[in-house]
């Protein structure tokens, strides 16, 4: 009975003409399927196969849902079929996302792989803008990995929720929420990703017309609850954010990231609370070899963290004793710093701190040195 489920409730995209053989075009299947979701059945459901598809735009008040039962890694050569059974694949890549959520509202897409394929050169998995007007978007039990740009790019999103997805080994950011707000990132993987697992801008893109500056307006990030997320080895650092507002991170584990585990530049009022942060900034110069960084930030708290160093892990070849500093802090205005666990956390200092700050406190911020010889 369950079994048949499925194609009971929802639109099948078989019906449609769709392979799912991993080489025919699924592209014209998809699209007719969306079309008709738009004006009845809104959900379209994917049976196990690989559909290969040129970048679409996703209408409003639809689902794309499968149930790819993705894994992690192929460690050991113990799991083939680790990156997912319901896969869609990126055939070309001459767009800015393989779904295109731009001014889409109340869009899900559940339960799928989403693999890039290395196709194009700055292509993102999903793509959301909105023009005005809540969006809603749901990304759910989401594998999404091998594009050249960023996993998920949120543009001017206003109102979006990740929840239980792996976003894995993209060209640029796990979630470049550059202009993203009001959103909620939850029990989610951003892992080995060429840029942060988690970033904000701060400042329009290269090359951006000054009309789209304008429409855009904000590129920090603000409003988003990033809450129980493992964000590990990703090269620019874990989580960075750039002139962002109201963000919360509790309860995240940010490991083994290869600048520092969060940084924050000339933002406001945030909180990292409940976070255990460990072995960040590894192989980086200076003082990108940190676990936390703060700079030019106000009305910022930083409180009941974990730093550890563990110096004695193995499966890196460090440059260097990293991290060279638990926590870097400077020109911070009504910040609250305290109650924080370092514990063998860097091999320097516990906190760097460079002055210029105004009404804000550290208290209570254990630092236990490890013994360990740093290497030059």
């Amino acid at each position: 009975m369950s079994a048949e489920l499925p194609s009971a409730v929802y639109l099948n995209i078989k019906d449609f003409g769709a392979k799912g053989d991993g080489k025919s075009d699924d592209t014209p299947a998809l699209l007719k399927a969306m079309e008709q979701a738009t004006s009845g059945n809104g959900t379209i459901w994917f049976p196990t196969g690989t559909y290969c598809i040129h970048p679409v735009k996703v209408p409003s008040h639809i689902a794309l849902r499968g149930d790819s039962n993705w894994g992690y890694e192929n460690k050991g050569k113990k799991d083939p079929d680790f990156e997912g059974r319901t896969t869609l694949k990126a055939l070309s890549g001459n767009a800015r996302a393989l779904l295109d959520c731009h001014d889409t509202r109340g869009t899900r897409i559940i339960g799928l792989t989403l693999d890039g394929n290395k196709q194009g050169e700055s292509m993102h998995g999903i793509y959301a803008r909105h023009t005005g007007c809540e969006l809603h978007l749901v990304v759910e039990d989401c594998r999404i990995n091998h594009f050249t740009g960023s996993g998920i790019r949120l543009e001017k999103a206003w109102v979006f929720a990740v929840r239980r997805c792996l976003v894995m080994w993209n060209g640029e950011h796990g979630i470049d929420c550059t202009g993203g707000y009001d959103g909620w990132v939850m029990d989610t993987m951003l892992t080995a990703n060429a840029g942060a697992g988690f970033y904000a801008g701060g400042e329009a893109p290269k090359g951006m017309e000054e009309k789209e500056k304008k429409a855009i307006g904000f590129f920090g990030s603000a409003s988003v609850m990033l809450t129980a997320n493992r964000i590990e080895w990703n090269r620019a650092g874990g989580i960075v954010l750039n002139k962002s507002n109201s963000m919360q991170i509790n309860g995240c584990s940010i490991d083994h990231n290869f600048g520092p585990g969060i940084m924050m530049i000339d933002s406001t009022a945030n909180t990292i609370t409940g976070s255990k942060i460990r072995t960040n900034g590894v192989d980086c110069e200076g003082e990108l070899s940190c676990q936390i960084h703060l700079e030019d930030c106000k009305g910022t708290v930083v409180t009941g963290n974990t730093l550890w160093g563990w110096f004695d892990r193995g499966e890196h070849d460090y440059k260097d004793a990293d991290p060279l500093y638990g926590i870097i802090v400077k020109n911070l205005t009504g910040c609250v710093v305290a109650q924080n666990a370092m514990f063998e956390s860097s091999s320097i200092e516990g906190i760097r701190d460079h002055g210029g700050h105004e009404s804000t406190v550290f208290e209570n911020n254990t630092y236990v040195k490890p013994n360990i010889r740093i290497k030059k």
